[in-house]
């Protein structure tokens, strides 16, 4: 039989680069043959620990997305009155405070305080616009894998057709829990830097309600836990997670670029 050079290529070369690596292996002594087993073994636990490495960052990067979606629905759910899905966000022993409203605890107050906010219904009435977006998200998982801090902007277009027009914005700093393998709220806290009239804006208006949403007549369970007061006074709500590039370290007290006030 005529072996061709295409046969010759594609059986007879390999074979022949495999030969020396073959009796090179039937005539390793029991020592040769330890290390190899060694080493394998130790390439099998590198890829192992690769793949357990790989698995927790795939989960992390889940968690993280959920958390995204469970607090971006909560503005969705804000925005159209819907009281009873706000709520059922929220974990058995959460706490609310919204701006300097104090804070209100547990789902059942957390249910008072909406539906007081949307004066005793579920929806919004015919004219009312209540736009809550969701923006700027740092969420920052916890290593029990299990709870979880995140910080968001929410920016507010407010107000009723032919009465009044505001627009508003401030940072929460929210936590989160995972309950039964599902994140919820344990503690949402959103301080209002500006609420102010559409018309001159913050220019020319201090804010419109000071803070206040339903405290005057649902009293809280606790006072605020941060009253920093109402525009035009202005205030920077501390950061839940550190610099993510470098640590920052305040300038002193007598140094020219401290600023008065600082903290």
């Amino acid at each position: 039989m005529t072996i061709t050079s295409g046969w010759r290529n594609k059986f007879i070369y390999p074979l022949c680069a495999l030969l020396p690596l073959l009796l090179a292996a039937g005539c390793s002594g029991p020592a040769e043959q330890a290390k190899s087993v060694t080493g394998e073994a130790a390439d099998i636990a590198v890829l192992q620990q690769q793949l357990q490495d790989l698995q927790a960052r795939a989960e992390q990067v889940k968690d993280a997305n959920a958390i995204k979606k469970l607090q971006r629905a909560y503005g969705y759910y804000i925005e159209k009155g819907l009281w009873d899905e706000v709520v059922a966000l929220f974990a058995d022993n959460a706490t609310l405070e919204l701006a300097r409203d104090g804070v209100y605890s547990g789902k059942d107050r957390i249910r008072e305080y909406f539906y007081a906010l949307g004066e005793g219904k579920q929806g919004l009435r015919e004219g009312r616009l209540n736009e809550q977006l969701q923006v700027m998200p740092v969420v920052t998982l916890g290593a029990d894998g299990k709870t979880a801090k995140a910080r968001w902007r929410n920016i507010l277009l407010v107000g009723e057709l032919g009465k009044h027009a505001e627009l508003g914005e401030g940072p929460f700093e929210n936590e989160y829990v995972k309950d039964n393998g599902i994140w919820k709220f344990s503690k949402v806290k959103w301080q209002q830097a500006i609420l102010v009239s559409y018309a001159g804006g913050w220019a020319k208006n201090e804010d419109y309600n000071k803070g206040i949403w339903v405290s005057d007549k649902l009293p809280p369970d606790a006072p605020p836990t941060d009253d920093h007061g109402w525009w035009p006074q202005t205030y920077l709500p501390p950061f839940h997670f550190p610099n993510p590039v470098a640590t920052y370290v305040p300038p002193a007290a007598n140094s020219p670029t401290a600023v008065k006030g600082d903290k």
